[in-house]
C-alpha cells in the first residue's frame, strides 16, 4: 500500500545512516483516560502527531516493545501483529491495574516511524487500527494485539432474520443525545428508571462472582436476566451480566469481575430483556401491547418448515450423537 512520507523524513531515510524508531500510540475508548505512548527506543520520545487535541505525547522507553513481523498487504485480508511490553513499576500512565481492568482493550492505535533525533521531520504511518484484549504474562510483561482498519469492513452491515429480538435492550435511535447505546433499529425502551442501587454486605466463596446485598429489596429473579454496574470499589465503572438473584439479595454474576468484590462496594442493578416476545422479562413485560412496534425479530417464522424457508441455524445439529 502507498504511504505519504514527509519530504524531510524521506531524505533522511535515503541518506543511508538513519536514526529512526517506532512509536505506538494507544487511545483508550474511555475519554477519562489520556492517550499512552510507547517507543522501541532506549529513551523517551516526546512527539506531537497533530491528531486529536494536538497535544504532545511522551512515548515511554521503560515500557518498550518487541514487535512481531509488521507488514501490510494489498489484499482485503485483515493485517495483524503482536507486541510484547514490560510492565512498568514507576507509576506511568499505563499501569497493571488498568490493563487487568480492560481500560485499553479494543482501544484505537497508530504505529508510526519517526526520526528520534529530529521529530520535526514528521512521521510515516506504518499501521492503524484497533487493539484486541491485552493480556498479562507472569506479572512482568503484557501483550498487545494490533489489527488493521480492514477488520471493520468484515462486519455485517445488514440485518438477518431471527426468531429473537436483535436490538440491544434500552438502545435508542442513532443521534439520540446522552444515549448509552444507539442502533439503526433500536429497542427504544428507557431503562434509566429500572436501576436499583445496592451495597455489598457480604461476599460469597467466589469473591469475583457472588455476593449479598441484604437491603436490595427486589423480588426473586427480578433481574434475571439482568445487568449490574459497579459505582464504587475496585471494579467501579464496569458492567456485568447477572446470572442469578434471589429475594434475600444474593446475586451471582455470569462472568468473574476483574477484581475481588469487597463488602461496602456499591452498585446499580436492573432487569434485562430475554430477547423473546413472551415470558418473564420478555418484550411484552416492558412494552405490553406495543411490543410489536419495538420487537426487532421475526417470532412467527414457522420453524417446522425451517429447512424449506432457510431459517438461520435450521440445519445446525444439536450436538447429540
Amino acid at each position: 500500500m502507498s504511504r505519504s512520507v514527509p519530504s524531510a523524513l524521506q531524505a533522511h531515510l535515503d541518506s543511508g545512516a538513519t536514526t529512526t524508531t517506532l512509536l505506538l500510540k494507544i487511545v483508550p475508548r474511555a475519554p477519562e483516560y489520556p492517550p499512552v505512548g510507547i517507543t522501541a527506543l532506549d529513551r523517551d520520545v516526546p512527539y506531537d502527531d497533530g491528531e486529536g487535541d494536538s497535544s504532545e505525547v511522551v512515548y515511554h522507553a521503560v515500557v518498550g516493545m518487541v514487535p512481531a513481523a509488521v507488514q501490510q498487504s494489498l489484499s482485503m485480508g485483515v493485517d495483524n501483529t503482536e507486541f510484547k511490553h514490560l510492565i512498568s513499576e514507576y507509576g506511568l500512565a499505563l499501569e497493571e491495574a488498568d490493563i487487568v481492568a480492560g481500560v485499553y482493550d479494543y482501544a484505537e492505535f497508530v504505529l508510526m516511524l519517526v526520526n528520534y533525533e529530529d521529530t520535526s521531520m514528521g512521521h510515516v504511518e506504518i499501521m492503524r487500527g484497533e487493539l484486541g484484549q491485552m493480556r498479562i504474562e507472569q506479572g512482568m510483561a503484557f501483550w498487545t494485539e494490533q489489527t488493521s482498519m480492514v477488520k471493520r469492513l468484515k462486519q455485517s452491515i445488514v440485518e438477518k432474520d431471527s426468531l429473537t429480538c436483535r436490538a440491544i435492550f434500552g438502545s435508542q435511535p442513532i443521534g439520540t443525545v446522552d444515549a448509552e447505546v444507539t442502533q439503526r433499529f433500536p429497542c427504544g425502551f428507557d431503562t434509566s428508571a429500572l436501576w436499583t442501587a445496592g451495597t455489598v454486605t457480604s461476599v460469597g466463596l467466589e469473591t469475583n462472582r457472588t455476593f449479598t446485598a441484604s437491603a436490595l429489596g427486589l423480588a426473586a429473579n427480578a433481574c434475571v436476566p439482568g445487568m449490574l454496574r459497579w459505582t464504587t470499589g475496585a471494579n467501579a465503572g464496569r458492567a456485568y451480566e447477572v446470572e442469578a438473584q434471589d429475594g434475600d439479595g444474593v446475586v451471582s454474576l455470569t462472568f468473574e469481575t476483574m477484581f475481588p468484590i469487597d463488602a461496602g462496594d456499591t452498585f446499580e442493578i436492573r432487569p434485562d430483556c430475554t430477547k423473546w416476545k413472551d415470558g418473564h422479562n420478555g418484550c411484552k413485560s416492558f412494552w405490553g401491547d406495543d411490543w410489536v412496534l419495538h420487537y426487532r425479530g421475526e417470532p412467527y417464522i414457522p420453524v417446522s418448515d425451517a429447512d424449506a424457508i432457510n431459517t438461520p441455524g435450521a440445519t445446525v445439529g444439536t450436538g447429540v450423537a
